[in-house]
Order: structure tokens, then C-alpha cells, then sequence
């Protein structure tokens, strides 16, 4: 109960923290509150709500509302360009990213990267002037961890297709993050994976003692082999984050589930169906003309 409940506080306490990264030290800064509300790896996106607010002299005393519009450049999937405008207070805004560099069928120790780009422009054009940025990441997703690094230096794909690494201009503020299924998500699969081979070691051992003790049709042994070939299939569903079939849990614990629990099955009732008939053929009267 201890280490569960530890368990618990340590996922609560990393999930409540709120990463700040970018400039923090130049109080006229714009600032990007993005909220992680889901990771997708089957889409392989980030969906998340951005809401832009301004600091120092970007804002009124009074109203605390932005004195010009603000543009905000990002690379996000959709609706890449922002406008949060002057005199108004800030919405948030949804936004999808793409989730690179991760293989789902590895869960439950998949891992991915999502990178983040923003450059925010105050006034109208031509008179557009970059501002510092600082971006806040609040994760909410309980099945992910999201920790992300503000990049010094970027790759840009240059006209014959190579990739260069340059520094970030200061005028963008760049940002990669590392995604990984959460604690509770890696133990409770792994949990599973271990209960599967529990259950395997289970049917390989009614199988034996059936076999070995010569035992004909045992009939609540079959039941149990029986229910239990069928029972494996709404436990493998029950792992959080829906893997596709063929995933690592699949390969390393459910296919070897079922195919042990159908083989010790069918052994089972061909060895008890050999006895009954052996029994009944040695039991039959001899007729004597």
C-alpha cells in the first residue's frame, strides 16, 4: 500500500508542475500558455490549447490588454498563424502538432519527440517587430509524460534538400519535447504481461497434472482452460492507450498466452478422451460363443 500510494504522489506531483521555459528576464515578453490536453501516437499529434497574453509594455496598466495585435508564427499542424487582437481579452486557441520519432507498436516503452516553434510579431505590417517569448507547457494528459528543452540551435532543409543546423535566432523561441508513457501506464502493462504468463504457467500445469494422472475427461479443469482462453482476451484490451494488435505486449505475453492455454487445452481433452475410450474397451464383456 506504501509504494502505491508513493506511486500515486510521484505521478501527481510530476503532472501539477507546469514547465517554463524561453525568456523570462525581459519583462516585455509575450507569453504562451499551452495546455496538453492529448497525445494521439496512433495520429500522431499533440492537440493542445495556446492562449497568448502579454507582459511590461506590450499591455495596458489599466486593462492589462495587449496595445497592438500580436501575430504568432508556429509550426503547428493547423492554423499555424495566430492573431491575438488589441483591446481584447485572450481565448485560447486549438492547435495540433505532430508527434515524430516513435513507433506505437513498441507500447508499452514507445517513446516520441514533438518540437515547438514560435515567433510572436507585435503591430501591423510593415511595421511588425519581433518580441521575446516565453512559453509555459501544463501537460493534463495522465497516459504521457511530456518534458520539454528549449533548443539553442535548429535544423533548416536548405533548396538541394540537406539539412543545415544553424542557432536559433533570438527572435524564435524553439523548443523539443520528450514523450513517454507515464508510470502507472508502464506498470499496470507490465502487470499484465506478468499476470499473462502467471495464467500460461497455470494451464501448463492443469494440463499436467491431468495428463500425468490419467484423470479421462476432467471436466472442471476444462472449464477453467476453457474460460481461461477466452478470458486473456478482454484482459489484453484492458491495457490503457489501446495498442494496435501486434504490439510488443502482444509479441512478448498474449500470443504466447493463447497459444499455450489452446495447445495445453487440446492435449488435455485428446489425453482425457484416449483414457475414457481405453476405459470403456477394457470394460466391455467378452462374448464367449
Amino acid at each position: 500500500t506504501v509504494l502505491s500510494v508513493s506511486l500515486y504522489w510521484l505521478e501527481h506531483h510530476k503532472g501539477r508542475h507546469p514547465t517554463v521555459l524561453g525568456d523570462t528576464g525581459n519583462p516585455d515578453h509575450v507569453t504562451l500558455n499551452l495546455l496538453i490536453q492529448k497525445i494521439d501516437p496512433s495520429t500522431a499529434r499533440v492537440s493542445a490549447q495556446l492562449e497568448l497574453k502579454g507582459a511590461g509594455s506590450l499591455v495596458d496598466e489599466r486593462t492589462h490588454e495587449l496595445k497592438e495585435d500580436v501575430t504568432l508564427i508556429s509550426n503547428a499542424v493547423s492554423d499555424r498563424t495566430v492573431v491575438a487582437k488589441a483591446r481584447q481579452r485572450p481565448e485560447y486557441v486549438s492547435m495540433q502538432f505532430a508527434l515524430r520519432d516513435g513507433v506505437i507498436t513498441d507500447y508499452p516503452f514507445d517513446r516520441y519527440t514533438a518540437n515547438f516553434y514560435f515567433r510572436a510579431l507585435v503591430g501591423d505590417a510593415p511595421n511588425q517587430h519581433a518580441v521575446p517569448i516565453r512559453v509555459v507547457f501544463n501537460n493534463i494528459d495522465t497516459f504521457f509524460r511530456l518534458s520539454p528543452k528549449q533548443e539553442r540551435s535548429i535544423q533548416v532543409h536548405q533548396d538541394d534538400g540537406e539539412a543545415k543546423t544553424i542557432t536559433t535566432p533570438q527572435a524564435l523561441f524553439a523548443a523539443t519535447a520528450k514523450v513517454q508513457r507515464s508510470t502507472s501506464t508502464v506498470v499496470f502493462a507490465a502487470f499484465i504481461m506478468v499476470f499473462m504468463w502467471c495464467l500460461t504457467i497455470a494451464s501448463l500445469v492443469a494440463a499436467w497434472y491431468i495428463t500425468s494422472g490419467r484423470f479421462g475427461l476432467f471436466w472442471s479443469a476444462l472449464a477453467f482452460l476453457g474460460t481461461l482462453l477466452f478470458a486473456l482476451i478482454p484482459l489484453r484490451d484492458a491495457v490503457p492507450g489501446d495498442p494496435p494488435i501486434g504490439s510488443l505486449i502482444d509479441f512478448g505475453a498474449f500470443f504466447i498466452a493463447e497459444g499455450v492455454v489452446s495447445i495445453s487445452m487440446i492435449v488435455t481433452v485428446l489425453h482425457g478422451y484416449h483414457i475414457e475410450i481405453s476405459g470403456k474397451q477394457r470394460n466391455v464383456p467378452v462374448d464367449d460363443d
